[in-house]
């Protein structure tokens, strides 16, 4: 594989998201009723293009793609605009692909132009790093669906209270579809975040402590997971639903957000990739 094969999925992702992002826009604001079929089926191409520059940009930077989080930034988007694409018509959310092929552009675009120098940072060996990587991947995917679900939550509800009965609001999905979606993407996502955060406790363990930085981002991830468990025990238990739901999932994303910072942050600082570990 060479750079200029990479260089051209690159550049065909983030186009393929772009237009599906404008598409999306488009639509919510009336001027392209056609794009509420083509979006979604821009998001679904653009899906095997990001898996495709994944794997060929890890081949030709020889490094593991969840080695460095802006590596794995990426494939949590890629894997977020799958799950969206493989339940769309089942959940009734196909406007909800208006947050998420933004945010799989914005992730895409952080894996070239984030921590893009790869050093000799020496890799940490644990037996639990591979299931804790991937537990938070996959937390992190379907939490972005939770998220784009609870946004598109309250976009619909603040207009139905407004009374405005035409435009976005004709487009947007029913408020019990959109609450529906947010809680089963909560309740697959809540699993892999503790994963995520059990073998991240593990595998701190095997490494020396860190500093303020890394206890800050120990925190933030207990928060996150605190939150977002705490949204789906007071569903369970107190009828915790709608607003109050969106807004619990909203602050637990926030969070999880703030953990990824501080990664980038940390592998800014490293001048290169490090390996993703920790809660």
């Amino acid at each position: 594989m060479t750079p200029t094969t990479a260089d051209l999925l690159f550049g065909a992702t983030a186009a393929v998201y772009l237009a599906a992002t404008i598409l999306f826009v488009a639509f919510l604001l009336g001027r392209a009723e056609k794009a509420a079929a083509w979006a979604p089926r821009l998001v679904a191409l653009a899906v095997p293009l990001h898996a495709a520059q994944i794997v060929i940009s890890s081949l030709v930077l020889h490094v593991c793609p969840v080695q460095g989080v802006h590596f794995a930034m990426s494939v949590a988007s890629m894997l977020a605009a799958g799950a969206y694409v493989a339940v769309r018509t089942r959940l009734r959310i196909d406007v909800v692909g208006v947050f998420v092929a933004p945010l799989a552009l914005t992730f895409l675009l952080a894996s070239r132009f984030v921590g893009v120098g790869v050093s000799a940072v020496p890799r940490l060996r644990s037996a639990v790093l591979p299931f804790h990587v991937a537990a938070n991947l996959l937390g992190v995917a379907l939490f972005t669906l939770a998220f784009a679900a609870a946004v598109a939550y309250l976009v619909q509800e603040r207009r139905l209270k407004q009374k405005r009965f035409s435009g976005m609001m004709q487009r947007l999905p029913p408020l019990d579809a959109l609450d529906r979606a947010e809680h089963r993407f909560l309740v697959a996502g809540f699993p892999m975040l503790t994963i995520g955060v059990l073998t991240g406790t593990l595998w701190a363990k095997e490494v020396e402590a860190g500093g303020a930085a890394e206890i800050a981002r120990a925190a933030f991830g207990y928060v996150s997971w605190g939150l977002f468990g705490m949204v789906l025990l007071l569903r369970a238990a107190a009828g915790w639903r709608g607003r109050r739901a969106a807004y619990g999932t909203i602050a637990g994303f926030g969070f999880a957000v703030l953990v990824l910072l501080l990664y980038l942050a940390r592998d800014a600082a490293a001048g290169g990739t490090v390996a993703l570990g920790g809660p």
